[in-house]
Order: C-alpha cells, then sequence, then structure tokens
C-alpha cells in the first residue's frame, strides 16, 4: 500500500509541540534560578549546611562561594575570630553598661572586685555543634562564655586568702585553672577560651584598703631591714671568706715553706748518707785489705818461722849425733884458722896450764893461764 503524508497537513501539530517544549525548558530554567542560591563564606568565617529533609550539617571551612539548592539545603555562616569579652568596673566598656567586674568572695571572708578580660572563639571543626548548641548568626556570644567564665573565675579566685590576692604569682595559678575548667565546660557547645586575664589589680573595700596600704608598707620595711640584714650577712660571708682565703694562704704558704725544708733536709741526710756510705765502704774495703795484707804478712812470717823452726829442729837434729861433733870441730877449727900462738914449748913450773883463747882470729896471741 503506497502512504503519502502532507507536509502542509502536520505542521501545525509539530508547531504547538515545540512550543510546549519550549515553555517547560523555560519554566524548568526559571525555577532552577529560584531555587539555586549561591552563599559566600569570608577568611574568618566557617559555613554550616543544612539539609533540610534529612537535618544533616555539613562543614564548609574553605572561603569563598558556595552554591546550594535552597529547596533542599541552607547555609548558615559563623564568625570564627577571636572573640573578646570585658567585664569591667568601668561603665563604657564591655557588653553590658555600668558595672560588671567579678565579685570575690576570698575564703577568708573579704570582698574582692576583679576585672576580667576573656579571649574566646569557636572551634571550626565543631562549628555544626555551636549552630545546635547556640542558633545561628552571633548568639553564640552571649550565651555561653559570660556565664561559665564568671563562674568558674569566682570560684577559683575565691580559694584565695585575701593576703594572697597581692601575690601575682598565685592568682595566675588561680586564673590557669579557671582557664582549664572553662575549656572543659564549653568544649561541648563548640567554643574555645584561649585566655582569662586580670587586667588591673584586685579592689577592696576602702577601710581595707588602708589596711592592706599599712601592711604593705610594715612589710617594705620588714623586707629592707631583712635586706639590710642580708647585705650585712653578706658582708660577713665576703670576710670571712677574705679571711678565710688569706689563712689558706698563709697555711699553704707555710706549708710549702715545710715542705721545701723537708726536701732540703732529706736532700742534706741523703747526701750525708752517702758520704757516710762511702766512708764506710772506703774505710771497709781499707780495713779488709789490711786485714788481707796483715793476714798475708802473718802467713809469710809464720811460714818463715816455721821454715826457720824447721831447719833449726833439722840442725838439731842433725848436731845431735857425730855429725854434730864433726861440725862443732869444723867450726872450732875455722875459728882457730887466724890464730897465732906464741909462747915457750917448754916449761920448768910443774903446774898445769890452761889454754885460753879470746876472740876469734882477731886476737894477736894466745895467754896462758896457770892451773893452780
Amino acid at each position: 500500500m503506497n502512504m503519502r503524508f502532507d507536509e502542509d497537513s502536520h505542521l501545525p501539530h509539530l508547531t504547538g509541540g515545540l512550543a510546549w517544549l519550549s515553555a517547560a525548558v523555560i519554566v524548568l530554567l526559571v525555577t532552577t534560578f529560584s531555587v539555586l542560591r549561591v552563599g559566600r563564606i569570608a577568611a574568618d568565617e566557617v559555613g554550616v549546611l543544612l539539609n533540610k529533609w534529612t537535618g544533616e550539617m555539613v562543614i564548609v571551612p574553605q572561603a569563598g562561594q558556595k552554591f546550594y539548592i535552597s529547596l533542599v539545603h541552607r547555609l548558615y555562616v559563623l564568625d570564627r575570630t577571636v572573640q573578646t569579652l570585658e567585664m569591667t568596673v568601668a561603665p563604657d566598656r564591655g557588653e553590658r553598661s555600668g558595672k560588671d567586674e567579678v565579685k570575690i568572695k576570698t575564703v577568708d571572708g573579704s570582698d574582692v572586685m576583679v576585672d576580667v578580660v576573656v579571649q574566646y572563639r569557636i572551634m571550626a571543626d565543631k562549628a555544626d555543634l555551636v549552630l545546635q548548641t547556640s542558633g545561628p548568626g552571633d548568639a553564640f556570644k552571649k550565651k555561653w562564655a559570660r556565664d561559665y567564665v564568671r563562674t568558674l573565675v569566682r570560684e577559683n579566685l575565691g580559694e584565695l586568702t585575701t593576703e594572697y590576692f597581692y601575690d601575682a604569682a598565685r592568682r595566675g595559678e588561680q586564673i590557669a585553672a579557671a582557664t582549664v575548667a572553662a575549656n572543659a565546660a564549653l568544649e561541648p557547645f563548640g567554643i574555645n577560651v584561649d585566655s582569662i586575664v586580670i587586667p588591673t589589680r584586685p579592689r577592696f573595700y576602702s577601710e581595707y584598703e588602708a589596711m592592706i596600704k599599712k601592711k604593705k608598707l610594715a612589710d617594705q620595711q620588714a623586707q629592707q631591714e631583712e635586706s639590710k640584714a642580708l647585705a650585712a650577712q653578706q658582708r660577713k660571708n665576703t670576710e670571712e671568706v677574705t679571711a678565710t682565703n688569706k689563712k689558706n694562704v698563709a697555711i699553704e704558704q707555710y706549708q710549702g715553706d715545710v715542705e721545701r725544708l723537708i726536701i732540703q733536709t732529706e736532700a742534706e741526710c741523703n747526701r750525708v748518707q752517702r758520704e757516710a756510705d762511702a766512708y764506710f765502704d772506703r774505710v771497709s774495703i781499707g780495713a779488709e785489705a789490711a786485714l788481707y795484707q796483715k793476714s798475708r804478712e802473718a802467713e809469710g812470717i809464720l811460714a818463715t818461722k816455721q821454715a826457720e823452726a824447721d831447719g833449726i829442729e833439722a840442725l838439731g837434729k842433725a848436731l845431735s849425733g857425730d855429725g854434730g861433733r864433726n861440725m862443732v870441730k869444723l867450726e872450732y877449727a875455722k875459728r882457730l884458722q887466724g890464730v897465732v900462738i906464741t909462747g915457750q914449748p917448754y916449761t920448768t913450773d910443774g903446774t898445769t896450764a890452761r889454754l885460753a883463747i879470746s876472740g876469734a882470729a882477731a886476737a894477736p896471741a894466745a895467754k896462758m893461764e896457770k892451773v893452780k
């Protein structure tokens, strides 16, 4: 079957479809642009994107523009800069008019007034918690920090005595404890306390101020006296140290002199000892040598005398026999060799005379004695 379409007959239907499509696109564009939102997050802000249907919150920490669909989401922006809360006696300072200082009741019953300055900020990573507990905008600035900090400062400083309020170190310890306690209390609300400061001197009632001034004056005088006593003690210590040093120097010098004398004496003793030892050695060696020499000489004399005695003994033995008589005869003969005998060869006297010879050969003549 052959079919033929008449283009002119379908043109009105095509034109009508395009019109409806264009209208739908326009409606879609208008609707999209009406629900599309652009939020701006500054550098000192943090954003929280809330899902209206599920209640889910997403933190947007980056600064810049954020696109979202208003039918589904809503963007909240919170200030994350450091906030300063002043509670002072000055009526024109702080978030409240009039005097706003913190009144402290000390542990011993006195009333003390202090100015308090607090610096805090929201925790960017807990911005959704801040939005849940404080609400949008700057509501967190009026809800938590003031009441908690005032209470904790009052509690911690109230542990001090009136006298200790003048001790900055003790006040600082209590303020540090109050800061720690404030952070522990405010963290569930997404708030962090950077510092708590007492910028001015604590104030007491006028009567008590006068008493404190008198006490401070007395303390100053006592400190002056203590300083004088300390200075005198230091001078005394200095003089003692000086005297001790002089004594030590004198002792060291005396010890040095004594040690030098000891060394000199020991050296002299050693010298004398060496000389005595040398003299002893010389005398001992000389005596030993002399003894040895005399011993040898005595041995020689003994040997000589022994030899002589032996010779005499042998001679005696030799002379005790015939040989001895012969030797005597021989000796007589030797004696008589030079003797000259003179006289008469005869005598008329009938007596017997004995011949006596005096001297050896030196006698010139022999004399005859008569024997009666």
